[in-house]
């Protein structure tokens, strides 16, 4: 009786311990078909980054030269004795271009949605991935769209001072625009706190995706 019960127990250990060994043994192919696939969303989401890396780069310099711009025109308004309309207008036409910058999230939407980005939980890579999706690429958005919204709103641009802005009698009308405290403040408020603002928030989201750029390079030789 002892050596049916012995027997029995060891059959029963060992059809438990093959459910478990088959069980551990899908679980570690199913955890290589996910590390396999992550791998694959890491190389989408850099190819994603470095084509937004390259356009935020020239978003930047573009607004950085609009930026200066506006500072050689406030500078003109300042100097008022030295002020030379032709050149205030002429310069103002580069103070506004159209350069923001929307990212790219597709790959990174991919991978989040189908689970594989967190599977094996949230570690520094993943962190700073979301980072630059959860609050940069949102941030730029609404400041580009801000950016845009108070240049086409506001008196202070090119358009303000009509369709020919060289005419005698337009020219008079205009100067009395540009020396009003309205104007100044809109073109200030403009300069200093849209578009200047607009570059550091870009600048600090282009630091961001470099770091980010260098870890998938780590993460992607080590899968």
């Amino acid at each position: 009786m002892k050596n049916i019960l012995a027997r029995g127990g060891v059959e029963f250990l060992a059809v438990l311990l093959g459910i478990t060994l088959s069980f551990n043994v899908d679980e570690w192919k199913q955890d290589k078909e996910i590390e396999k696939r992550l791998k694959s969303d890491y190389i989408n989401i850099q190819k994603d980054l470095r084509k937004d890396i390259f356009s935020l780069k020239n978003v930047i310099v573009s607004q950085q030269k609009s930026y200066h711009s506006g500072l050689k025109a406030l500078e003109m308004i300042k100097n008022k004795e030295m002020f030379d309309y032709e050149k205030f207008i002429n310069n103002l036409s580069n103070v506004w271009n159209g350069a923001t910058f929307f990212g790219t999230s597709s790959a990174y939407d991919a991978s989040v949605s189908s689970g594989r980005l967190t599977y094996f939980g949230n570690d520094e890579i993943t962190n700073e991935i979301g980072i630059i999706y959860g609050h940069f690429y949102s941030r730029m958005d609404l400041n580009g769209e801000q950016l845009d919204s108070f240049w086409y709103t506001s008196d202070f641009g090119i358009k303000y001072f009509g369709s020919e802005p060289f005419n005698p009698d337009v020219k008079k009308t205009n100067i009395k625009k540009i020396f009003s405290n309205d104007y100044l403040g809109s073109l200030r408020t403009f300069i200093d706190e849209i578009q200047g603002l607009y570059i550091i928030k870009a600048e600090n989201a282009l630091n961001q995706m470099k770091k980010v750029d260098l870890l998938l390079d780590e993460k992607i030789k080590k899968l």
